[in-house]
C-alpha cells in the first residue's frame, strides 16, 4: 500500500475488527479492569489528599489537585495500553503479549507522546485566549486562527503515535517530514473517521433505546437517560447499558487509532519506494 487513500485508511479500523473481532472483544475485559482500578485509585487518592489537606475546600487543596493529575495519568495510561494493542496487532502481531496488550516501553512512549501533544494544545489555547482577551472584541479571530493552527499541527504530528511504536522512539520531527504535502489527505481521513465513529455510536445508542423501549417502555427509557437513577429503578437496563459501553469502548478506540497505522504504513512504504 504505497498510494495513500483517505477513505481506505479511515476504514482500516473496521477491517481490523472484522479480522480480529475476538481480540477486540477481549479488550473489553481489560477496559472493565482498568475502570475498576481507576475507581479504586480515585477513591484512595481522594481520601488521602483530603486527609493531607486537612479536609479543606477542593479549590484550595493542592493535594487534591495532585491526586487529580495522578488519576488523569492512570486514565491516559490505560488508554495507551489499548491503543498500543491496536498498533501491536497491526504492526507486530507475533510479539508475545496477552491479547496483544502489554505494560512496557511502547506504552510509556505512547503516553509521553500524548502528554506532549496535550501540553502543546493547552499552551496554544492558553496563548490564544490571552491574546484574544488583550485585543478585546477582535480577539475572536485570534482564537479561530489558533483553532485552525491547532488542527494543522495536530495533522502534521498525527503520526508521532504510530512512529513511537513502530520505530521505538518519540520523534515528532519524523511525523512532520512524513506528513509533508499530505495534510489534506490526513484531514479527509480524520474527518471520515470521526464521522464513522459518530455513526457507530449513534447506531448503538438508537439500538439500545429501541431495545429498552421494547422491553421496559417509556419509563425504563426515561430512567436509562437519567443515568444513576436507572441502577435503582431498572437495574437490568443500567447493567445492559454499562455492558454495551464497556464493549463499545475498545471498538471505538480501534476505529480511531487504526487509520493512523494505515497512513504511517502508506507513507513509509512510499518513502522507501522513492529511495530506491
Amino acid at each position: 500500500m504505497t498510494e495513500f487513500s483517505a477513505s481506505d485508511a479511515a476504514l482500516e479500523g473496521f477491517h481490523l475488527i472484522r479480522r480480529h473481532w475476538r481480540v477486540v472483544l477481549g479488550w473489553a475485559g481489560f477496559v472493565l479492569l482498568a475502570l475498576i482500578m481507576i475507581v479504586v485509585v480515585s477513591a484512595v487518592l481522594t481520601v488521602v489528599a483530603t486527609a493531607v489537606g486537612g479536609g479543606g475546600d477542593a479549590t484550595h487543596n493542592p493535594a487534591l489537585d495532585l491526586a487529580g493529575v495522578i488519576i488523569l495519568l492512570v486514565i491516559l495510561f490505560s488508554q495507551a495500553i489499548v491503543a498500543a494493542g491496536v498498533f501491536r496487532l497491526e504492526m507486530r502481531p507475533d510479539e508475545p503479549a496477552f491479547l496483544h496488550l502489554r505494560l512496557g516501553g511502547d506504552e510509556l512512549r505512547l503516553l509521553l507522546v500524548w502528554l506532549i501533544a496535550i501540553t502543546g494544545a493547552w499552551v496554544l489555547g492558553w496563548a490564544a485566549t490571552l491574546v484574544g482577551h488583550a485585543l478585546g472584541a477582535g480577539g475572536g479571530w485570534i482564537e479561530l486562527f489558533a483553532a485552525v493552527l491547532g488542527i494543522y499541527f495536530g495533522l502534521r504530528f498525527s503520526l508521532a503515535a504510530p512512529i513511537s511504536f513502530a520505530e521505538r522512539r518519540v520523534d515528532f520531527s519524523r511525523s512532520w517530514r512524513l506528513t509533508r504535502g499530505r495534510t489534506l489527505g490526513l484531514l479527509g481521513m480524520t474527518a471520515l473517521s470521526l464521522c464513522l465513529i459518530g455513526l457507530v455510536t449513534l447506531a448503538v445508542v438508537v439500538a439500545m433505546a429501541l431495545a429498552v423501549l421494547a422491553f421496559g417502555g417509556l419509563d425504563a427509557l426515561a430512567s436509562a437517560i437519567g443515568g444513576r437513577e436507572a441502577l435503582e429503578t431498572h437495574p437490568g437496563v443500567f447493567l445492559l447499558g454499562f455492558a454495551v459501553e464497556i464493549v463499545l469502548t475498545p471498538v471505538l478506540w480501534t476505529l480511531g487509532v487504526a487509520p493512523a497505522v494505515a497512513a504511517y504504513r502508506a507513507f513509509t512504504e512510499g518513502e522507501a519506494t522513492a529511495e530506491r
